[in-house]
């Protein structure tokens, strides 16, 4: 049976694309001088909250692929029948492609050995086995607090999701899908008042947030539901009043996504504010992609968004190398530090290119050929995370 095509939920790729925007934004002030105009802004807005929009909309997407194929109430019975395939689309669509990074981040660590932003490569051993083990979450605040992340730091998020998609299958056939709304729903609120602000020491539960991904899982839950339906936001319908909601609810987001925010309990207004945009992106009816050109764009660089995560900061080290040690670069210093975050952007979108072309995507047709026979056809529709 050959594999159903993937639908393209627009607003769901615009809010992917946003938010490596966002983490790209985040990120790339570690290229810039202490004394350069950007720092200003990262100090007064942080940018880290595009994670948290990834979070939930991989928690909508993927819990609303199981949701036909999720027992009504509880049935341990048909756990190996949900898991296996699902768990098996999951490995080929993530692993192959971030296993590659690491083990190119482990090369460009041997080769340039702690120049550029990289580690030495013997630092950079521990971290890299960690984000191969999928468990980098977990060691994330220690290694952080001893400056031993380096490039390998950003895959704390990946190991969350991923242990979450171990996890899911598993609460399907307990709770069933009547029950597992307020499952995701509790867990949700009983992170709510938990203050985890990226601070040094950095606080043990900030790599641990499952309440964005929960609450893209109770939106998927509840989305096949009459009350759902009747709570469409159509207003969004007029013109300009969706980008005017988006751009306050980012700008919010960006004010108390700072260490010291000024409100209290941030992370999980943060959590809630992306559980609205997904919620509006959720019905599918271009509310924020009504433009053909944001439409395309958004499509572009959402569908690529997982490959410009994995391949960002292998780029960013090679960028800073160029400007300190590489050939020209007496030339690029001279020039600003332009050169080097013009030079970051293109290795990025160069290797995120590649690798959706030659790995994410190849692999992402072999992980459904070889569970086209495991599931329903119904299982099988829906947009990819």
């Amino acid at each position: 049976m050959p594999a159903q095509p993937t639908y393209k939920n627009t607003d769901i790729e615009a809010l992917r694309a946003l938010a490596i925007v966002l983490v790209i934004m985040a990120h790339v002030a570690r290229l810039l001088p202490s004394d350069h105009w950007y720092m200003n802004v990262v100090r007064q807005a942080g940018f880290g909250f595009g994670v948290d929009i990834f979070f939930c909309v991989s928690g909508f997407i993927i819990t609303q692929s199981l949701v036909n194929l999720m027992p009504a109430g509880p049935d341990l019975r048909r756990f190996l029948a949900i898991a296996r395939p699902f768990l098996i689309r999951r490995f080929w669509r993530l692993m192959p492609s971030a296993l590659f990074w690491i083990l190119a981040l482990l090369l460009a660590a041997a080769v340039l050995d702690g120049t550029g932003t990289l580690l030495s490569f013997r630092d950079s051993l521990q971290p890299a086995l960690t984000a191969a083990l999928q468990v980098a979450d977990f060691t994330f605040s220690s290694c952080r607090d001893a400056g031993k992340c380096g490039e390998f730091g950003i895959y704390w998020s990946l190991s969350l999701e991923n242990q979450f998609y171990l996890v899911l299958p598993l609460l399907a056939v307990c709770a069933g899908r009547r029950l597992l709304p307020f499952v995701f729903l509790a867990a949700f609120a009983a992170q709510f008042f938990i203050e985890r602000q990226l601070t040094m020491p950095t606080p043990f539960l900030w790599a641990l947030r499952t309440d964005a991904i929960c609450l893209g899982a109770f939106l998927a839950l509840v989305s096949h539901t009459r009350l759902y339906r009747e709570l469409e936001p159509t207003m969004l319908r007029l013109p300009l009043l969706p980008l005017a909601l988006l751009v306050y609810l980012v700008a919010l987001m960006a004010r108390i996504s700072v260490p010291q925010p000024a409100i209290a309990y941030a992370m999980g207004v943060t959590a809630l504010l992306c559980g609205m945009l997904t919620w509006i992106a959720s019905y599918d009816r271009c509310y924020l992609t009504s433009n053909r050109f944001v439409r395309t764009l958004a499509v572009y660089v959402g569908s690529r968004s997982y490959a410009i995560y994995l391949t960002h900061m292998l780029a960013m080290s090679l960028a800073a190398w160029l400007a300190q040690h590489g050939p020209l670069s007496g030339l690029a210093q001279a020039l600003g530090p332009g050169v080097a975050v013009t030079a970051f952007l293109g290795l990025t979108l160069l290797f995120s290119e590649l690798n959706y072309r030659m790995i994410e995507t190849p692999l992402r047709a072999y992980g459904k050929r070889r569970t086209a026979r495991m599931m329903p056809e119904e299982g099988l529709r829906g947009q990819e995370a």
